[in-house]
């Protein structure tokens, strides 16, 4: 199946539970399709930064617990260029460790207690890895072991500058909600009662039902439910490790939804018949979100594999509590897409490697957003060799070509087809070169 056709059906999907769990923003679209900008005079009065799926190993020279340090570092580092200087939070919306273990536990709070400034409070929601060494015998053990390293409370709601975290873990079997919602809609109501027109921010594992890209099959119903009721809802969640970086990880129905991708790798998902896949190379990120007095909200990518921000990804968010104006709706999305273009004279390039592969490399191609992925096609003597669809450079920051490995070919000229794609399906450019292997 192409991915034209896998995105599709992803759309229908959407639309079609949309009719069951009223998604506003699915439905009837909104005022306005113009992205806004972040104001220069934007001043925030809380800084947090979240993040999702470490899977830490208890080693701590494993890459995962580097990169949870360097975040720590890195965020304090950019807070002090700022006029606010203050990193108010880091939360983890779950999957901190890799299976739950003591020695994973031990790791983390060893890598936030040499790293962590007093004036950051690191708020963390069991994922399902912190249940899988206990299912065997007994899944609610990964809430002694969570209560005995991390918090009595295994679900929390604190206020800091006036604004509500609510953090909500599994139930004790670490693989349901429905022993959390009406815990979780008591205090969206509590906090929504407050301020209606303040941004609250609620983070959980898995992505509420048929809002960002993964929650087709990644995701929970019953916070779905919950937070639907609440507009002024700004949602973390992980699990999937579905690209941040892709536009599809930011929703907006009836409440606002981001996708955090993994700390550890992207994945993405080209079909829904072959399944995810890891992004080609080291990838990772963390979101940086800033709220000013207002209750108007600045979220930006950071890429921990490169240590710099994603340059074009940058969202202001202004009239939570009001759903009929949603500027990151899909279809709002969506009408922003673009067909990916080439740069002028783009080629193909090929060597053979010390295993005797044979590897092309192109440059991106970019619509209003970056290529999500390149069909390509690798024929010789009219007859395929190689035919693929592979996720683009752009998990990372970086401007890098594009580089894939077609396998071990026999020496001879062979005709390469390359056409990209965005992340709304759109067909873009095709490169069509001859390569001498």
């Amino acid at each position: 199946m192409t991915n034209f056709f896998s995105q599709i059906i992803f759309k229908l999907l959407s639309v079609l539970l949309a009719l069951g769990f009223g998604i506003t923003g699915t439905i009837t679209g909104t005022n306005s399709s113009d992205a806004i900008e972040t104001p220069d005079d934007f001043t925030p009065v809380v800084r947090f930064v979240v993040c999702s799926d470490i899977h830490l190993n208890g080693d701590e020279d494993q890459q995962a617990a580097i990169r949870f340090a360097n975040l720590f570092k890195d965020m304090y580092s950019y807070a002090q260029g700022c006029e606010y200087k203050k990193l108010d939070a880091v939360l983890v919306a779950g999957d901190f460790t890799g299976g739950g273990a003591e020695k994973e536990y031990q790791i983390y709070n060893k890598i936030i207690e040499e790293n962590k400034k007093d004036e950051t409070q690191v708020l963390t929601v069991l994922g399902n890895h912190e249940f899988i060494d206990y299912r065997d015998v007994d899944a609610s053990v990964g809430y002694d072991v969570y209560r005995q390293y991390v918090n009595e409370d295994v679900d929390t709601d604190v206020v800091i500058n006036g604004y509500h975290f609510i953090g909500v873990s599994y139930d004790d079997n670490g693989q349901t909600f429905s022993g959390k919602t009406e815990w979780l809609d008591k205090r969206l109501a509590n906090a929504t009662a407050e301020d209606p027109s303040k941004p609250v921010f609620v983070y959980q594992h898995p992505h509420p039902a048929f809002t960002v890209y993964g929650s087709v099959n990644w995701s929970d119903v019953d916070t779905r439910l919950v937070l639907s009721k609440y507009p002024q809802v700004v949602n973390f969640s992980g699990h999937s490790h579905y690209a941040a970086s892709d536009p599809r990880s930011v929703w907006q129905g009836e409440f606002t939804a981001v996708g955090c991708g993994s700390l550890s790798a992207f994945m993405g998902n080209l079909n829904y018949i072959e399944g995810d896949q890891d992004a080609p190379g080291n990838s990772g990120g963390a979101w940086l979100v800033e709220c000013d007095a207002d209750g108007n909200v600045r979220m930006r990518l950071y890429d921990i594999e490169n240590r710099i921000f994603f340059e074009n990804i940058d969202y202001y968010f202004t009239n939570l509590s009001d759903s009929s104006k949603r500027t990151h709706s899909w279809e709002n999305q969506e009408a922003r897409d673009t067909a990916p273009e080439f740069p002028e004279n783009a080629t193909v390039t090929s060597y053979v490697n010390e295993n005797s592969e044979t590897i092309i490399s192109f440059p991106e191609a970019t619509g209003y957003y970056a290529a999500e992925s390149y069909k390509i096609i690798v024929t010789k003597n009219l007859k395929t060799v190689y035919e693929k669809t592979v996720i683009s450079e752009y998990v990372r920051a970086t401007d890098d070509d594009v580089t894939v490995n077609l396998g071990q070919l026999s020496s001879g000229d062979y005709k390469v087809k390359i056409t990209a794609y965005s992340p709304y399906a759109k067909q873009g450019e095709t490169i069509k070169q001859t390569i001498n292997v």
